[in-house]
């Protein structure tokens, strides 16, 4: 009887555990990025109390979780490259089912090896009510878009780095020279705190016959930029030599939606042309461009700057990997007018765009190659980087005329020649520790500087009469860093770093060997970043940390002056910098994005190495402080405004008679500007950036006036495919000066020791350029 009653019983017992499995809720749906792409390796975590599921996201982007019981969960997403821990709450109902669409957004750092020009969009652009709560690590880490940049009327390419609110540009020299930075009261020179890549190759070059860190980035195309990230402070394990003022990263784009054909022509010998399309080619993206580009400028001595620039760009995408393979190629060629004497222009001697040597100027070139990759696994990601690239410059200046030669005048020859070779890998990683996840880092980035010549010749009309110092320098670093960020609780995460950099000098040098040497100096650098909230959309940062420049190789090994034959000291190879931040962002009003920042940053020693002179000075400890704030505002789709305020005060920290000033230690600037771009096809924009005076002197006694610079933009899209632009440039015509210097020159007939004077060189008069754009 039992037997026969068995089939019965094990049918309830089935029907029984059907209908309970049938009773349990599931969640299920996908994960995509800002462009509705499906995205693998999502780490899914739905949680009640002690009880969590976990699961992984397909090929497509799509995740099932079974076996939950019914009640509200807390679901997390979380995937490497992403804003990481993003939450939804989740209510289960017994035998529902719950379908979710989720998109994650790019974090502020991410790696991006296969880019295409709206990359960013999600980042920055608040007309679709994106912002960088949640994402940013720091009140001043952002993001700019392609199409900001496009909405920029620029003088020159330097100033695609002014889109990073308070750094400014400007120029002492012909257009072919690295432009002069400013940031965080700092007058970076070319670019000596302030780390720079382009498509994750450096830019500043150490050691170099100019300046400490030249920063040069003439090679760069505008129209294939799909995003700038940046960074002010020494708080990222990832960021090395030359950041503790800030680093900004360039991105390239791999894929244009359209080809692009530009042709531009304006005042003052302006002519420019581009052409760029990327193709699909062997499985994968072949983006080639190339750019021609010539300008006189308004200076009497016209500058004739001639620049071609070219571009191979091999991308491609497998499943969970992709890589780039790039090729890039710089000439540039031209003329210079440097900065002249005040009593110069007020005697009559030379007008305000004269010269007083008409054979400055100079030649530079840069042949570059990179390869990217990048694979994602199982809430890991993995980054390698190689690059190598061959850099010239032959650079002919007079700063001050006739005050070291009477007979020949003094102008002098800068050469640098060198090949830089580098790799920079990473691994990220997702995980939990007692029960937080933690977002880890570990990474080694190694560079080689092997440089064949970098010289200081006396010359006149380019011709070298006397060596005042050549050598051949190998420069060689490298790193190790870990960096990880933990969700403490739900409004507040954490993020700790640690960099060890190892560098060491090697200096043969050919016109005194008592300056030749090795040395080795290596330092370790910790991180920490707090971040609490969001709450109210709104976040509140505390960063610290510990950062680094280094010093020309020459200055580390130096016995005797190059020029004197005294006897001179040698300088500490690295100078440590201490850097700390408490900022704010909030989007709580509907499309408004305001951040704000109080920061400190000291450095042991502004030690430098005195290109202009072959010499190496040991300056004194300092201390900057400062305050920023940034507001960007989209009432309405099309319009948008955006205003930025940064002002600091640099000082010297010890005693000394001649004062405490930092001379030429920008200590205000301000930028404002508007666009509009309307769907009938009529945009424009309006760009203002104010510099505020500064000390040109340790006691104050001397200094500059404010520049302020109107830029103005307006043209109309037609035809779906062409785009009419009209440029005004200086509109206001401002008669300020780009720099000034204060220091001893002799014009003919003057006293022996010379004459202090104000030397200025002045801002381009107001220009007109248009342009025609073809997208195809």
């Amino acid at each position: 009887m039992l037997i026969e009653r068995k089939p019965a019983l094990l049918g309830l017992i089935l029907s029984i555990a059907l209908q309970a499995r049938a009773a349990e809720p599931t969640l299920s749906g996908r994960v995509v990025d800002d462009g509705g792409r499906g995205l693998p390796g999502v780490s899914v975590e739905a949680r009640r109390g002690s009880f969590s599921g976990r699961t992984t996201t397909g090929a497509e982007g799509t995740f099932r979780l079974a076996g939950l019981a019914a009640g509200t969960y807390q679901v997390t997403f979380r995937l490497p490259n992403f804003a990481s821990s993003v939450r939804r709450a989740v209510v289960l109902a017994d035998g529902a089912s719950v379908t979710l669409e989720q998109t994650l957004r790019l974090a502020a750092n991410a790696d991006v090896v296969v880019t295409g020009r709206r990359t960013f969009t999600n980042l920055a652009d608040l007309t679709d009510s994106a912002d960088l709560v949640g994402v940013a690590d720091s009140a001043t880490e952002g993001v700019v878009t392609p199409r900001q940049l496009e909405e920029r009327p620029i003088l020159r390419t330097g100033e695609l780095l002014e889109t990073v609110p308070g750094l400014a540009t400007s120029q002492h020299s012909g257009e072919g020279k690295a432009n002069q930075y400013y940031l965080r009261g700092f007058n970076l020179d070319h670019g000596t705190d302030l780390a720079t890549f382009v498509a994750g190759v450096p830019v500043n070059l150490p050691t170099h016959g100019h300046g400490q860190g030249y920063t040069d980035i003439a090679f760069l195309i505008p129209e294939l930029v799909s995003g700038i990230q940046y960074r002010k402070g020494p708080y990222f394990a990832d960021e090395g030599n030359f950041s503790a003022a800030g680093a900004v990263h360039v991105n390239l784009a791999n894929v244009l939606e359209q080809g692009v054909a530009r042709l531009e022509a304006g005042g003052n010998g302006f002519r420019r042309g581009v052409f760029a399309v990327s193709p699909r080619a062997f499985g994968g993206t072949l983006l080639l461009a190339g750019e021609g580009f010539h300008n006189d400028g308004p200076w009497e001595r016209k500058d004739d700057y001639r620049r071609f620039n070219g571009l191979a760009r091999y991308s491609r995408e497998s499943g969970a990997s992709a890589f780039s393979f790039t090729l890039q190629g710089y000439d540039g060629r031209w003329n210079a007018t440097d900065q002249v004497p005040g009593r110069a222009i007020e005697s009559g001697l030379i007008d305000r765009f004269g010269t007083l040597d008409a054979s400055n100027g100079g030649t530079s070139s840069r042949y570059s190659a990179s390869f990217d990759w990048q694979r994602s696994g199982d809430s890991t990601l993995t980054r390698v980087s190689a690059y190598g690239l061959s850099y010239d410059l032959n650079l002919f200046s007079n700063f001050t005329y006739f005050l070291d030669d009477p007979v020949n005048g003094d102008q002098f020859e800068q050469e640098d020649k060198r090949v830089v070779t580098g790799l920079k890998a990473s691994h990220r990683m997702l995980f939990e520790l007692l029960g937080k996840p933690v977002d880890l880092t570990l990474g080694l980035d190694t560079r080689n500087d092997n440089i064949a010549a970098v010289g200081l010749y006396r010359t006149r009309q380019r011709e070298r009469l006397e060596t005042v110092r050549a050598d051949r320098v190998v420069q060689t670093s490298g790193a190790l860093y870990a960096q990880g960020a933990v969700a403490l609780t739900e409004k507040l995460r954490a993020t700790l770093g640690l960099r060890a950099d190892v560098f060491r000098f090697r200096v043969t040098s050919f016109s005194n060997a008592a300056n030749s040497g090795r040395d080795t100096d290596g330092l370790v650098s910790p991180k920490a970043g707090f971040v609490l909230g969001p709450f109210a959309k709104t976040e509140i940062y505390l960063n610290g940390g510990y950062g680094y420049h280094s010093n020309d190789a020459r200055g580390t090994t130096i016995t005797v002056d190059p020029t004197s034959g005294e006897p001179v000291s040698r300088v500490d190879p690295l100078v440590r910098a201490r850097g700390a931040e408490l900022g704010v962002r909030t989007t709580a009003i509907p499309g408004v994005q305001i951040t704000a920042a109080l920061w400190g940053l000291s450095l042991d020693s502004e030690l430098l190495f005195v290109g202009d002179a072959g010499t190496t000075e040991a300056s004194r400890p300092s201390r900057r402080q400062g305050v920023e704030i940034a507001t960007y505002w989209a009432p309405f789709r099309g319009l948008t405004l955006d205003a930025d305020l940064a002002v600091s005060a640099a000082r010297f920290t010890d005693d000394d008679p001649a004062g405490n000033r930092i001379p030429g230690a920008v200590e205000r600037v301000i930028s404002a500007g508007a666009t509009y771009d309307d769907p009938s096809g009529l945009f424009g924009g309006l760009r203002l950036r104010h510099i505020g005076p500064r000390a040109l002197v340790e006691d104050d006694s001397v200094r500059t006036r404010s520049s302020t610079v109107l830029n103005v933009q307006a043209g109309y899209t037609f035809l779906g495919r062409f785009r009419l632009a009209l440029e005004l440039l200086n509109a206001l015509n401002e008669r300020s000066s780009d720099i000034d210097y204060h220091y001893v020159s002799r014009l003919p007939g003057e006293p022996e020791e010379g004459v202090e004077d104000v030397h200025t060189h002045p801002f381009e008069t107001r220009s007109v350029r248009a342009s025609l754009t073809l997208r195809f």
